[in-house]
């Protein structure tokens, strides 16, 4: 019902100002009433708010992220402008959006989220120490609530739920909480943190590098 409702909201909200207003308004303004090239400069301008501008500018890793994203805003801005096009009816390219947002918000906050959050609480209640004497130690040394909570992050980090993180998954997810990481830089934290080399980083390599 959450989904449904953020993407009927989204749905109407974005339909109207880039395919009600914006498009008409750049047609008849600045192209003598041609409603191609104003279906080209809305979707242009849907592609780019839905990005974040200055990440193009912070690093190589950055302009590509955001180029990607771009790129799947400008193919789905401009389905929806087609369908509004073809039919004429501002109706059906609000519903094309709303399923559209519908399943990524039902995907990404309530199956995805729900399902990490799930997996992180149920490794935070199990031993995940190579060992009960490495555990006990981490608690002698910061406390229970302490390891708890380092399992808890690890695992909300461990996307693909193989116990160990990646380069990537750690770039991403200290991308969620607003550092953001180059490669380079990242390749680095992962150099310092794997000291087996294994090319990931386990749970006890892991409180090694964030404990002392």
């Amino acid at each position: 019902a959450i989904s449904v409702l953020l993407a009927g909201v989204t749905g109407i909200t974005e339909e109207t100002v880039f395919r009600g207003q914006s498009l008409p308004t750049f047609a008849n303004n600045y192209f003598e009433g041609d409603y191609l090239a104003g279906a080209v400069c809305s979707t242009l301008l849907f592609a780019i708010l839905h990005t974040n501008p200055l990440g193009f500018f912070k690093s190589r890793d950055a302009f590509i992220d955001n180029s990607t994203l771009l790129i799947l805003q400008l193919i789905n801005g401009s389905t929806f402008c087609l369908l509004y096009l073809a039919t004429g009816n501002l109706a059906v390219s609000i519903i094309a959006h709303a399923l559209y947002d519908t399943y990524t918000f039902y995907k990404t906050h309530l199956v995805d989220v729900a399902g990490q959050m799930e997996y992180a609480e149920r490794e935070t209640s199990m031993p995940t120490c190579s060992s009960d004497k490495v555990e006990k130690m981490w608690i002698e040394n910061r406390g229970e609530q302490w390891l708890k909570d380092a399992k808890q992050a690890f695992y909300l980090m461990d996307t693909n739920k193989d116990g160990t993180l990646s380069r990537k998954e750690l770039r991403i997810a200290l991308y969620s909480y607003g550092i953001y990481l180059s490669r380079a830089q990242s390749e680095l934290v992962e150099e310092a943190a794997d000291t087996d080399q294994s090319g990931s980083i386990e749970f006890d390599e892991y409180l090694d590098y964030i404990g002392p």
